[in-house]
């Protein structure tokens, strides 16, 4: 049961961020063409900005959720009820903080733009924005029952829909009025009435949530749960200063045009990572599953596959990004929207890295693993933040992604596989970097073999020279590890796991194609 949802909620995951990597690609065109590079500019930083939201829940979902793995599993509906009537409880009061702290950043937005004076009705924007992000807390708490009970491929099925719908409406906006305001105004509408009916899909599926009688937590979950809080607290706030803070330094020490340029680079990227992160989010839940009934051997077992799979994603990827990025982002809007080379090498560098902590980051968090190196993403965060500052001075853009590059290096890179190593598979964390520094080799190589054959093969920044671009790269790196992994351990679980679920997919459907026979020949 635990691999099956995995696997229904990838396929599903994937193929709903398939179609809306097509249709971003469409709309950003079109964003470009109607309201130019000022205006992506601004929605970049924009959603930067209120990302700091993040920082007053505080952990306190993921910590929620982390404690409804069990009750889920064993059917404790009363502690299920009382997790989600605390939840919503809290968000509902985070909604209320969110628009106080946004009604007192507002004053501020002016001296973070350089060169942002030709965007007009900038209040009206970015009260849209708070509007949108208050929106999402509200139900929030439905979004993680489902998620923690593996079925989220439930709700993605109903999301694919409203964000294709969304994205088809903008671009319509865009193309007839060319009018930005519309434009937001369009996609918080759909998202409110998303939200509605999202909630009345879970609330069908777990009807026992709508009760009025209340129930209380026990004391050892609510010390979890604020122990887990505290720590979060910091991860957050540690994100932020990482993850949060590039395009905010860039629109105030660089240029606004600056941060639409390079939310080019990171639009592409962000998708990629949000369609290989679908594949990981997939076992997400099935991993808090895991490590709350199964021993530690099994964990690690199930770790190595997971580390190998991700490796292999992220490997893939940035090959192909290393090879396709630039010439696709040529042909789509224009080479005058290039970054220096040596920027375009540091985000991919920073796209690998922190890619590459997905497998044992997921381990930790489905473990609830918060506490123990609650102050690493703070340290993390401050150093990004004042290398970013001095480095940008000497390197300008180059600098403030160098930044990122040193702050990860220097903190999580090793803290997160240390805690895991030691609190969840009980054994030394030596074998994690051995294989963490025998992938790089493996990656680097790889991307010099495939580079020479797209360099050698392929000319031009035309349709067609991408399509032979990506065939390259689909092919050449896929058969260079088939080749090295086809007899590892974890290479053939990954093939037997995949050949089973293809097998159960072909007799359900000769099964159905059979009922469906018999019933039309009666």
């Amino acid at each position: 049961m635990r691999t099956s949802n995995s696997l229904k909620n990838i396929s599903i995951s994937l193929l709903s961020q398939v179609i809306m990597v097509i249709l971003g690609f469409i709309s950003r065109k079109v964003f470009l063409d109607s309201l130019g590079i000022d205006y992506l500019g601004v929605n970049g930083l924009l959603t930067n900005v209120l990302s700091m939201m993040a920082l007053v829940e505080g952990g306190i979902g993921m910590s929620i959720v982390y404690n409804l793995y069990k009750p889920l599993a064993e059917n404790d509906r009363q502690k299920v009820i009382a997790l989600v009537q605390l939840y919503k409880k809290v968000y509902g009061i985070l909604a209320i903080i969110i628009l106080l702290i946004s009604l007192c950043l507002y004053p501020f937005l002016d001296n973070l733009m350089k060169d942002g004076d030709s965007i007009s009705n900038l209040t009206l924007i970015y009260f849209l924005f708070v509007a949108k992000n208050m929106v999402s807390y509200l139900n929030a708490h439905k979004w993680s029952l489902i998620n923690a009970d593996q079925k989220g491929y439930i709700l993605a099925k109903m999301d694919l829909i409203f964000q294709a719908f969304t994205t088809l409406a903008k671009i319509t906006v865009l193309v007839y009025t060319q009018n930005y305001i519309l434009y937001l105004i369009i996609e918080l509408l759909i998202f409110v009435i998303q939200n509605i009916v999202n909630g009345r899909i879970v609330n069908k599926r777990y009807s026992y949530i709508k009760t009025k009688v209340k129930h209380s937590i026990d004391k050892d979950t609510k010390d979890n749960i604020i122990m887990n809080v505290k720590a979060l607290f910091l991860h957050n706030i540690g994100g932020f200063f990482v993850f949060g803070t590039d395009n905010i330094l860039i629109a105030t020490f660089i240029g606004v045009a600056t941060v639409g340029i390079y939310s080019n680079y990171t639009m592409v990227i962000g998708q990629l990572s949000s369609l290989l992160a679908q594949i990981l989010n997939g076992i997400g839940a099935s991993v808090g599953n895991l490590i709350a009934t199964e021993s530690n051997n099994k964990n690690y077992s199930i770790f190595k596959v997971t580390y190998l799979v991700n490796f292999w994603m992220y490997s893939f990827g940035v090959i192909s990004l290393y090879n396709l990025l630039e010439p696709f982002i040529s042909w789509w809007i224009g080479e005058e929207f290039l970054l220096d080379w040596i920027v375009f090498v540091l985000v991919l560098i920073n796209f690998y890295l922190t890619g590459m902590r997905a497998a044992i980051a997921t381990f930790k968090n489905k473990a609830g693993l918060f506490v123990q190196d609650k102050y690493a993403p703070l340290i993390e965060g401050l150093i990004n933040l004042i290398a970013s500052l001095v480095l940008l001075q000497f390197f300008g853009l180059a600098g403030i992604i160098l930044g990122t590059t040193i702050s990860t290096i220097s903190t999580v890179f090793w803290t997160q596989p240390f805690i895991v190593y030691k609190n969840v598979f009980k054994r030394p964390v030596r074998s994690y970097f051995i294989k963490y520094g025998y992938y790089a080799i493996l990656t680097i190589i790889t991307t010099v073999v495939t580079s020479y054959l797209c360099n050698t093969l392929v000319n031009g920044h035309s349709l067609l020279s991408l399509f032979g671009l990506g065939t390259i790269c689909l092919i050449v790196p896929n058969i260079i590890y088939i080749l090295i992994f086809y007899r590892n351990k974890e290479f053939q679980y990954i093939l037997r796991t995949a050949f089973n679920r293809i097998k159960v997919i072909l007799v359900s459907s000769k099964q159905r194609y059979l009922g469906i026979f018999k019933g039309g020949a009666q």
